[in-house]
């Protein structure tokens, strides 16, 4: 029944995205609350807010090193696939606020949708299945793939919206629902805390700018790349709780 719920819940999702009409891009998405530019580059504080995400990536590469951090191989190299899409995050955002429209925000979402289709594969292969986790990997990147090349060419947010939404709808659940087969467990609780901060901070960008320096959107990066650092950290440290092959 679990299983099934989760199944179910990513059923419902498409088809209330089938049932809305295309969303396109609103072009007031690209007017930040600051807009400076300081020594010769544009929106200097949303460009450079970006480089926590290449610093954390990097970071993340000593848990590459442990024995003890992924139970099968599959994993390891899902983990690169991830680790890889946090550090073009960080080039493809910094594009994309150098100069915003929707030409170059597609290189900032692109490497989001990676990040986002290998967490939801790798926390389904820990929580759930590894099998199912090994075999969805790369059908799931392809999907993300998929929806944000339909956005780019039809202008149609509806899928990458799903691709966005469904797996920090899905994770909670599947941390709650299924038993752990790693530690540290927490920084995963920390990861979608963040990055549920970071959304919140997108959208009252510039609420927030009364309260911090450069409006809402660069601490949006800054708490993005701490959701990272959040989990990139316990995967570095966690120990398996499970025998290896169960």
């Amino acid at each position: 029944m679990r299983v099934w719920l989760i199944a179910g819940l990513a059923v419902v999702a498409v088809g209330i995205v089938l049932f809305l009409p295309p969303i396109p891009q609103d072009p007031r998405y690209h007017h930040f609350a600051d807009q400076r530019t300081l020594w010769g580059v544009p929106n200097f504080w949303n460009v450079v807010s970006n480089l926590p995400f290449l610093l954390v990536a990097v970071w993340g590469l000593r848990a590459l090193r442990s024995r003890t951090a992924f139970l099968q191989s599959w994993e390891r190299m899902a983990y690169r696939i991830l680790l890889a899409g946090v550090a073009l995050v960080a080039f493809g955002s910094s594009y994309y606020h150098y100069r915003p429209d929707n030409g170059t925000l597609f290189w900032d979402r692109l490497p989001m949708t990676v990040v986002f289709t290998s967490l939801l594969a790798t926390t389904i292969g820990e929580r759930i299945s590894p099998n199912a986790g090994r075999l969805l990997l790369f059908p799931l990147l392809v999907v993300g793939v998929a929806a944000i090349l339909h956005w780019k060419f039809s202008d149609d947010l509806r899928f990458y919206f799903l691709v966005q939404f469904y797996p920090m709808v899905a994770l909670p659940l599947m941390l709650i629902l299924f038993p752990a087969r790693y530690t540290r467990t927490g920084g995963v609780y920390a990861m979608i805390g963040f990055y549920a901060l970071a959304k919140a901070l997108e959208f009252f960008d510039y609420q927030v700018v009364t309260i911090l320096p450069a409006g809402g959107h660069p601490w949006k990066h800054v708490a993005g790349a701490v959701a990272m650092l959040c989990y990139l950290s316990a995967i570095r440290s966690r120990r398996p709780l499970v025998q290896p092959g169960a």
